[in-house]
């Protein structure tokens, strides 16, 4: 079985190299559609997927034709995947000059009905990964004093949610490893950018399944927070909108380290800005408290 790295897209143009672009979780979603826009844009691009080879037959079957960009195969899961994975991806590319930790995983379930192993397995893809991805990639970016680091946070580092406090504790320690980060890279000429999305219309929470023990006492507020997290509103930004911001970040030496995504990331930006922590505290527990009590699973 290969690993998905058969296609041979050209990486050159006009006889130029173009930068090389590392973006994980491109399967599907914001990473999907970077790759495809990046690629456009005449970026050298390898994305990361568990299942390269299912990847490039559903998008052969989807497009019509053969994706413009790379696929490697790699477990967020599996240190070892990811140490071979980035190997691959460094030597397609001859050197990653920016990096898109973009992969996540969700959750729905009280702190008291998850296991802790499931927990565990979160904080690897949504946190450890990016730590070691980040430890592969500067030694080559500080040595040629350029580089680019972009990774994909989530409103919920400031706007917690019920039901999610996992997803909410590793989106939160994402944010605060790439601001120190960036203080860390700055002296050696590298970037670090955290894109702070409010809901995004993808398959990311619709593939979210409840978890819950029988006789549980959360289970009835369970399934309103469920809906609450569809994201099938046509307001809310999709994964191509998603993806034309992190292009115009890349091209933007001036952009700002913290990026909000969306119309509701804006509005709680302002929001967190004027309002005092009781005072948002009580609009937040009012407003969570309309959901649920109602509804069964």
């Amino acid at each position: 079985m290969s690993d998905g790295t058969s296609l041979e897209p050209s990486f050159r143009e006009g006889g130029k190299t173009l930068p090389g672009v590392l973006i994980t979780g491109a399967s599907s979603g914001i990473g999907l559609a970077t790759a495809y826009l990046l690629s456009e844009r005449g970026y050298r691009v390898v994305g990361t997927a568990r299942n390269p080879d299912a990847v490039l037959h559903r998008l052969q079957e989807e497009r019509g034709g053969t994706p413009p960009f790379r696929l490697v195969r790699m477990d967020l899961t599996d240190p070892a995947s990811v140490d071979e994975g980035y190997a691959r991806a460094q030597s397609l590319l001859g050197g990653v000059d920016i990096l898109i930790n973009n992969a996540g995983q969700g959750e729905l379930g009280s702190v008291e009905d998850t296991d802790l192993d499931d927990s565990r397995t979160l904080f690897e893809v949504n946190y450890f990964s990016v730590v070691r991805l980040v430890k592969l990639a500067v030694p080559a970016m500080r040595a040629r004093g350029s580089g680019i680091i972009l990774n994909l946070g989530s409103i919920v580092h400031d706007l917690q949610f019920p039901f999610k406090a996992q997803y909410c504790a590793s989106k939160s320690a994402l944010t605060g490893f790439s601001l120190s980060l960036r203080y860390e890279l700055h002296p050696h000429h590298i970037r670090v950018h955290i894109l702070e999305p409010g809901w995004v219309r993808s398959e990311f929470h619709n593939r979210l399944r409840p978890v819950y023990k029988a006789g549980s006492p959360y289970a009835l507020r369970l399934k309103p927070f469920l809906d609450f997290t569809r994201d099938s509103d046509p307001a809310v930004p999709d994964g191509r909108a998603v993806a034309v911001i992190i292009l115009a970040t890349l091209e933007n030496p001036k952009a700002p380290v913290r990026i909000p995504v969306g119309r509701e990331a804006r509005k709680f930006r302002i929001a967190r800005r004027f309002l005092s922590n009781a005072m948002l505290d009580r609009l937040l527990l009012w407003k969570l408290s309309q959901k649920g009590d109602k509804a069964h699973l």
